[in-house]
């Protein structure tokens, strides 16, 4: 091998340890949370049966209207606003619905209500990601942990500078898997580097070694994919300017602006602001060629003093729910912004499809069994890695 190879993978090798021993503890945090999280749906319905289940969804029973739901909850909590609302019904499921208080107003105990669609009693009522409210808020509070490490913008913030050198550091990886370039080797170089696809279970030390070099080869697309929309999704004020040095993008929801004084009672109410927000989103897609399928959740901002409309459209990739979404004036109506997840902007096409790659929401349920796999591959790789290095070290030691 010549000398300057020979000393660039000394470097990598370096940098590799290095950036493995700073990440492991935050990747195996990650990936088993992710693991959890590809189910969130199915497991916090496990643990609050009574909240998030119904017994009202027989062939005959009709659901009540969300919006007058939503006056059901907005009774029970004089003091606060419901904020958002659930358009799509799915039988057998319970209604959720978000709270802010009121300026003014004490604290809220809670910020999430169920409700009974078909009889409209609350079925109970939780602090999102409060894990001192025991079990009922595990799911919660792991997407906390997942997305933040339950730390806020701080820990947001961490995970994603994490994700950035994850990423740079799995494409390091993948390099030092290459065999070195060698004059009189005997081999052809793809029969050398296909060595390091398998598994030699003779020893422990060769299993472990093997598990992790082999295991990060099998899993390296969905790694790679895994640490950059991570990377996206929790840093896109650095990721999206570099998207957008090379395509397209929408404005966002942060890029609209912000009401000098927050708007709390707008002059629209919810039923005139949803029947607005139809005949906009009809206009839009006679205008643009798409097709809403299903209603997704009507919601309010006040610091914008604006509503957001979500859809399932033709535009949605993944397989429920929909974010084809319309921002209107709370005072006078009128559109102030659109939203489509695909075909208006090839960066928000890109982002779409990472993000929902990332959360499991595409391809059905073999893509969720593989990103559950991929997520426990996650913290596999960065404990063997860890278990290599304590063992390098200790030969070191030794000698």
């Amino acid at each position: 091998m010549p000398r300057h190879n020979a000393s660039l993978r000394g470097w990598l090798v370096i940098a590799h340890r290095l950036a493995g021993l700073a990440l492991a503890a935050f990747l195996v945090v990650a990936g088993l949370t992710g693991s959890l999280l590809v189910w969130n749906t199915e497991l916090d319905a496990a643990l609050n049966p009574h909240w998030l289940r119904t017994t009202g969804s027989n062939a005959s029973a009709q659901p009540m209207d969300a919006l007058a739901l939503r006056d059901v909850v907005q009774a029970h909590h004089p003091h606060a606003l419901a904020v958002r609302v659930p358009l799509a019904q799915e039988p057998g499921h319970a209604m959720v619905f978000l709270l802010r208080p009121l300026p003014g107003k004490p604290p809220l105990e809670n910020d999430q209500v169920f409700v009974d669609p078909y009889s409209g009693r609350i079925l109970g009522e939780r602090r999102w990601g409060d894990i001192t409210q025991t079990w009922r808020n595990l799911m919660p509070f792991l997407y906390r942990l997942h997305y933040s490490l339950a730390l806020g913008a701080v820990g947001t913030w961490l995970l994603g500078v994490v994700s950035l050198l994850w990423m740079v550091d799995s494409v390091v990886g993948f390099c030092l898997t290459l065999p070195a370039s060698a004059k009189n080797a005997q081999r052809p170089w793809l029969g050398r580097w296909a060595r390091a696809w398998k598994l030699d279970m003779h020893s422990r030390w060769r299993a472990t070694f093997d598990l992790h070099r082999a295991g990060g080869l099998w899993l390296w697309p969905a790694l790679f994919v895994l640490a950059w929309s991570s990377f996206a999704l929790n840093l896109p004020q650095w990721h999206d300017p570099m998207v957008r040095a090379f395509s397209t993008q929408q404005p966002g929801t942060a890029d609209l602006p912000r009401r000098a004084k927050p708007l709390w009672q707008p002059a629209l109410g919810w039923q005139t602001a949803h029947l607005r927000a139809r005949e906009l989103m009809q206009e839009q897609a006679a205008l643009r060629g798409f097709a809403v399928l299903a209603e997704s959740s009507l919601a309010y901002d006040p610091s914008r003093g604006l509503y957001r409309y979500d859809v399932r459209s033709s535009l949605d990739i993944k397989d429920q729910g929909g974010s084809t979404r319309l921002f209107l004036d709370g005072d006078s109506g009128t559109l102030v912004a659109t939203w489509f997840p695909t075909g208006a902007a090839r960066g928000d096409t890109f982002i779409t499809w990472m993000s929902n790659l990332h959360m499991a929401s595409v391809g059905g349920l073999a893509y969720r069994v593989a990103i559950t796999l991929a997520g426990a591959g996650v913290a596999v790789l960065s404990v063997t890695g860890v278990l290599i290095w304590l063992r390098k070290r200790r030969a070191r030691h030794k000698h």
